[in-house]
């Protein structure tokens, strides 16, 4: 009787407490206040939605009259693909443009319009104590100051932030990029990996690269210096922002260093809780030099301890440009450098990765045409390439003319006459999650891609006072594209707020709530 009373008790309390939303989002914003940042309103200019009618590849800016180039892609915490660009009007004149789709098929396009000359934007989703969503960063060339945009709901502009930064007076800002990979991303699988998306700022004549609150690489070609301090501006964050002492992991930089003769390719891992300032780490080396040829245009992207950095090397007999790879499955303790593809009769260029688990694609472009390969065996080999532009020689032939993310490719193409953004969905499986509770938690594992999920390795992870499911994992031999299948642990007992955390293929998903004994209650 006694036993019965206290179940009876647990599923009133169950009750109830379903009752609340513990995980609840509040409204989609972000409320920063950024010291030395002043908030801006653009003009922001609607171009309307593109790609309805398109066949096969996707025009993303057709209501674009002028250039539109380096366009870069990512994927926002909502599963929408996010693109950016830049819009050059004429040699002075230039704004950034954002687009979003759900489908791939069908895009929404806007211009952000400032005052100046506004170039190199780039986003990636990021979510830290303080704001879930998209940071990104912008540079006005013509006045050498830098800004960034916080972006907690794409679909609604009036969420929109952005901002500009007031810069030293010995401050010249140069390229800026946001890493996809930045180490809060990549936090759940302990290591954090930072590839070529940079902010470089020069500072009393030091190359360094700077950022206001996340960690980046320093453009290629433009030279570097043995110096390196990400945390030379957290002090325009919140108080309240965390350090990069807290950071789980470590940080992974690659970029091509000119030694006044020839490119070669630097590598540089940080431990931020044992070198929170990392202005100095002893892993810092030439990964890939010499006087004979040159190590140019490097990409990367990892996934656990894996890290894959792609770039291109003129080391072949006939002194063109192949595609090489130096992956490392120990952190970057040790590395191994493979061919990708090396085409004698042309150069291949300006390659960028993306990594699925043990599944690697990369694209490139060589003789105005874009390709893909795809290792499935961690990079020791590829398949034959594969066009992916429509129309034959129309690929921009110039550096970051093409990106790629979970969801597909993007490029500059000059078939309509001048240089527009045009997108292809990747030939591959796309992990979306889903996270329910009740008695115990499930993940839901879907394929949404085109090809199968092969040995599809999973985890989910739950936070607080868990005593028994607070790790599961596991691996799908196939999951075929259209399945779904439920996964998690098989019992799970705790008290209080819980984080689950989920991670299938290379996406990862968090959810909150609230575990009662083997009820996990208020999921979202």
């Amino acid at each position: 009787m006694k036993k019965k009373a206290i179940l009876v008790g647990m599923l009133v309390i169950a009750m109830v407490l379903s009752a609340v939303n513990f995980g609840e989002a509040s409204e989609k914003k972000s409320s920063f206040n950024f010291e030395n940042a002043v908030k801006v309103k653009p003009n922001i200019l609607k171009l309307g939605e593109t790609g309805a009618l398109n066949q096969g590849n996707v025009l993303i800016t057709a209501n674009s009259p002028d250039d539109d180039f380096l366009p870069f892609i990512t994927v926002d915490p909502d599963g929408n693909m996010v693109v950016t660009w830049t819009t050059q009007y004429s040699q002075i004149d230039s704004d950034f443009g954002i687009g979003y789709s759900a489908d791939g098929s069908t895009w929404e396009t806007y211009l952000l319009q400032l005052d100046g000359m506004e170039m190199y934007a780039d986003t990636g989703r990021v979510t830290v104590d303080l704001y879930t969503g998209l940071f990104g960063e912008f540079l006005d060339i013509a006045q050498d100051t830098s800004g960034f945009f916080l972006i907690p709901d794409i679909t609604d502009t009036e969420t929109w932030e952005i901002y500009s930064w007031v810069p030293g007076d010995d401050t010249d800002y140069k390229y800026c990029y946001v890493d996809d990979d930045c180490f809060y991303e990549n936090k759940d699988y302990g290591t954090a990996f930072t590839s070529m998306r940079i902010c470089h700022a020069r500072y009393a004549g030091y190359d360094i690269p700077d950022c206001p609150w996340l960690p980046y690489t320093l453009y290629p070609d433009l030279g570097g210096v043995f110096y390196f301090d990400a945390q030379s501006r957290l002090a325009t964050a919140p108080a309240s922002y965390p350090s990069m002492a807290n950071v789980p992991g470590y940080m992974h930089l690659t970029w091509s260093y000119f030694d006044g003769e020839h490119y070669k390719l630097v590598y540089k891992k940080i431990d931020p809780s044992i070198e929170p300032d990392i202005e100095y780490t002893e892993w810092q080396f030439y990964l890939d030099e010499s006087d004979l040829y040159d190590c140019r245009y490097p990409d990367a992207d990892g996934v656990g301890s894996n890290i894959y950095i792609v770039y291109c090397t003129n080391e072949n007999v006939y002194g063109n440009y192949g595609i090489v790879m130096q992956y490392s499955n120990d952190n970057g303790e040790t590395w191994t450098k493979v061919t990708v593809v090396d085409d004698p009769t042309a150069d291949d260029l300006y390659p960028a990765i993306y990594a699925a688990g043990n599944t690697l694609y990369v694209v490139y472009v060589k003789s105005g045409n874009l390709y893909l390969v795809k290792s499935t065996d961690g990079g020791q080999t590829w398949s034959e390439p594969e066009q992916v532009n429509e129309v034959d020689g129309t690929v921009s032939m110039e550096e970051h003319a093409v990106d790629i993310c979970s969801k597909g490719i993007v490029w500059t193409d000059t078939r309509n006459g001048n240089k527009d953004i045009y997108f292809a969905p990747l030939p591959a499986p796309i992990i979306t999650i889903g996270i329910s509770g009740g008695f115990g938690v499930k993940a839901i594992l879907s394929n949404e891609g085109s090809e199968a999920a092969e040995n599809l390795a999973w985890s989910v992870d739950l936070s607080g006072l868990v005593f028994i499911g607070k790790h599961a994992e596991g691996t799908i031999d196939t999951l075929n594209p259209g399945d779904s299948v439920k996964v998690g642990p098989a019992l799970v007992f705790g008290i209080g707020p819980t984080t689950i955390t989920v991670s299938a293929g290379g996406t990862t998903k968090t959810a909150s709530g609230f575990v009662l004994g083997p009820l996990v209650l208020g999921v979202s």
